[in-house]
């Protein structure tokens, strides 16, 4: 089926006003809007729609009298500057509705225009709001990717199974050392498995730190597949436990999602739990006449019911694959790149047989668990005395880089007390992915810098070796004359 989008030709009763704060950031992570208040009538199909980028709002009724595409009319006062294009496809049940619009952002200083559009369909007797995922054809064209959400909170019976919470408890084991205090001190240790069959999510339970002392096993840390993956959103499922050495028992306080049953009606759910384990240990002697301790339960998978603490929480509508706020998580690649590019370099030296390495990255607040990578003098350029070419070196198969793909330099090793002294010219070219994997926004520009480090020299086996004195020295320069479009 074609996307073909109808002009709202009439009047429209709108709610324009200033761009929301955050406006640019949501723009480009959520194009988006929401349609609520769908009504089947006669002929006709009106229904509210806003735009989650900005404050805009309006009311729109579409006459249905032909199968297929059915130009709608925005209800109310028109406005001499509004863009939005939308129309209904008819074509039995359920309904298309397809969406075109354009607006600016300035909240962050720099004006841009973004145009989206989308499409989605729902059953004439869907009456919760519906999700129209944009694709953005200006000022870049890409599909931002959505999150994951949190583990499990749209598998079938996540609801269901969530009203009689419970868990499976495995692989516990507990060991107790007295210790003399003198040769030997105390040692306690807990882990656990916990698995709630509502989502199927496992969290690895374990000692938390005690301000500098022994591990704290009444404060347990409890974390799953969320600490390594980027992909939750904003709503990670939170598991807090503890055991109790003296009892054998355990606590559990765990907070999940779901939304199987409806993603515009997304549910919170908290419950909490508490169980004695069935342990078996085994012994061994220790010194002043003190007992080793080592046990697991028996048997080894533990089910145990939980309670809800109170009712169920409903969040916003598809609230659960929504990215995390910019404000929390700061800017990745792209907005980086267009708002505040810049470079941070690292162990910079200068070799006499291998030439000028240092290692390089974009300053992306939210940059994860990436880190500098090295650039090698490469081949001299052509017709252009003192440039070389990158070689850059390896990146471990990063999916998301944040640094060049392609670059070239120039160093003046003069002194730095000099004007134009230890001078580092970069050009660079590379590509930011975090939005949209599949068609990643690529960049270029120019970064002119200077060593601002006094440089240690070394001979070894005849050749001259000079890095900065201080190893660990940084600095930061800004990136001009940046260029950037759509990946080819």
């Amino acid at each position: 089926m074609r996307l073909l989008l109808a002009a709202a030709l009439a009047a429209v009763l709108v709610s324009a006003q200033a761009p929301s704060a955050g406006c640019t950031a949501k723009s480009f992570s959520i194009p988006s809007w929401l349609i609520q208040d769908v009504k089947h009538a006669e002929g006709v199909i009106s229904f509210g729609l806003s735009n989650r980028a900005t404050n805009y709002t309006a009311s729109l009724a579409c006459e249905t009298k032909k199968t297929g595409l059915n130009a709608c009319a925005i209800q109310g006062t028109p406005s001499s500057n509004d863009t939005l294009e939308a129309s209904v496809e008819i074509s039995g049940d359920p309904t298309t509705f397809h969406l075109k619009q354009s607006w600016t952002c300035d909240d962050r200083g720099k004006a841009l225009t973004f145009t989206a559009v989308g499409s989605t369909s729902a059953a004439s007797n869907y009456t919760s709001p519906l999700l129209v995922k944009g694709s953005l054809t200006s000022p870049v064209a890409i599909t931002p990717a959505y999150p994951e959400g949190p583990k499990g909170h749209d598998s079938p019976g996540c609801t269901a199974r969530s009203e009689k919470p419970y868990w499976t408890l495995s692989s516990v084991h507990y060991t107790d050392e007295p210790g003399d205090g003198e040769g030997t001190l105390p040692f306690q240790n807990f882990n656990v498995i916990v698995t709630n069959p509502a989502n199927d999510y496992q969290a690895s339970c374990m000692p938390g730190g005690s301000f500098g002392g022994p591990p704290s096993l009444t404060r347990l840390t409890c974390a799953g597949y969320e600490f390594q993956s980027s992909l939750v959103g904003q709503y990670p499922i939170l598991t807090s436990a503890s055991f109790d050495p003296a009892t054998g028992t355990f606590s559990l306080n765990q907070t999940w999602f779901c939304d199987d049953t409806d993603a515009a009606k997304p549910l919170q759910i908290t419950a909490t739990g508490t169980t004695p384990l069935p342990f078996e240990c085994n012994t061994t002697p220790a010194p002043q006449n003190q007992t080793n301790r080592y046990c697991t339960t028996f048997p080894a998978s533990i089910p145990f019911l939980g309670t809800l603490e109170g009712t169920a929480v409903t969040l916003r509508p598809y609230a659960l694959e929504d990215p995390s706020p910019q404000s929390t998580r700061g800017d990745g690649c792209t907005l980086t790149s267009i708002f505040d590019p810049r470079w941070q370099f690292s162990h910079f030296q200068v070799n006499q047989e291998s030439g000028v390495t240092f290692e390089i990255i974009l300053t992306a607040a939210d940059r994860g668990f990436q880190y500098p990578i090295p650039v090698y003098q490469g081949a001299a350029l052509k017709g252009e005395e003192g440039w070389y070419e990158c070689e850059i070196g390896a990146d471990g198969g990063n999916g998301l880089p944040l640094w060049p793909y392609k670059c070239s330099f120039r160093y003046d090793g003069g002194n730095k007390e000099e004007e134009g002294g230890r001078g580092l010219v970069v050009r660079a070219e590379w590509e930011c992915r975090d939005l949209d994997g599949g068609h990643p926004v690529k960049f270029s520009g120019v970064t002119t810098t200077t060593v601002n480090s006094t440089l240690t020299c070394e001979t070894v086996d005849g050749q001259s070796q000079c890095t900065t004195a201080d190893p660990g020295y940084t600095w930061v320069a800004p990136i001009s004359n940046v260029t950037w479009g759509k990946s080819d």
